[in-house]
């Protein structure tokens, strides 16, 4: 398990929140967003889980991908490609 990182206050959460969206936009300021809420928890003693989670949806966080995302979900996209093969496989 992660160790917990220093908790922040409240109202230095909604300054650093303030921050992201005065001068970030669209996947950084998303990702930055990310980052801040995972600090928090990772504070809370959650630190494992927001391994998880960013090991799980790193590939959201390319720098290439465009944001917001249109079309089809990457992720469902991969299963119904699996769910096809497992199919014809099975056939």
């Amino acid at each position: 398990m992660t160790k917990p990182m220093p908790l922040m206050t409240a109202q230095e959460f909604a300054d650093r929140a303030r921050e992201i969206v005065a001068t970030m936009h669209g996947h950084a300021a998303h990702r930055a967003i990310d980052l801040l809420t995972n600090d928090v928890l990772s504070g809370l003693g959650y630190g494992e889980g927001i391994e998880i989670f960013e090991a799980a949806v790193a590939h959201w966080h390319d720098a290439d991908m465009v944001y917001p995302h249109v079309g089809p979900c990457p992720d469902c996209e991969r299963a119904a490609c699996e769910h096809e093969a497992e199919r014809r496989a099975a056939a």
